[in-house]
C-alpha cells in the first residue's frame, strides 16, 4: 500500500516529544531505530490516510508520566520512504487534523532527501 502528500512544514511539537527519552526508547524498541528529534509532516487526504492506516498493523505506545508531566499515547505505524525505514506516528493528543501524517527517521529526512515544503512524497505500508 501506498500513501501520498505534500510535505508542510510544522509546529516545532515533535522536536519537542521526540527529545524526551520514554518516547525515544519505545520508538526504538518498535522500529529498530532511535528517532531523529523532529518530524517530517505530510499532508494527505483524509480519506486515504484513514483507509491505508485501518489495513496497516500499528504498535502502541500507553500514555504515561514523566519527571511530573502526563505525555499521550500513541500509535507506531512502520513504514517506508525511499527504501529508508521510517514510522508514522498518530498521537493521542494532537492539534493536527486526520489529514496530517507525521513521520519519523533515524535522519533529518528534510535533510537526506534535500526535501522542501509543498513536494509531493510517498510511503510505502
Amino acid at each position: 500500500m501506498q500513501l501520498k502528500g505534500k510535505i508542510f512544514s510544522g509546529m516545532g511539537v515533535g522536536k519537542e516529544y521526540l527529545s524526551l527519552e520514554p518516547y525515544k526508547r519505545k520508538i526504538e524498541e518498535i522500529t529498530g531505530f532511535r528517532p531523529f528529534p523532529g518530524t517530517l509532516n505530510l499532508r494527505c487526504e483524509k480519506s486515504s490516510v484513514e483507509e491505508t492506516l485501518e489495513k496497516s498493523e500499528a504498535s502502541r505506545i500507553d500514555s504515561f508520566e514523566f519527571e511530573g508531566e502526563k505525555y499521550s499515547g500513541v500509535n507506531v505505524y512502520e513504514a517506508e520512504l525511499k527504501d529508508l525505514s521510517v514510522a508514522i506516528l498518530r498521537m493521542d493528543v494532537t492539534d493536527y487534523g486526520p489529514e496530517v501524517v507525521e513521520i519519523v527517521a533515524e535522519e533529518n529526512l528534510r535533510e537526506k532527501f534535500d526535501l522542501e515544503d509543498g513536494e509531493e512524497i510517498s510511503l510505502v505500508f
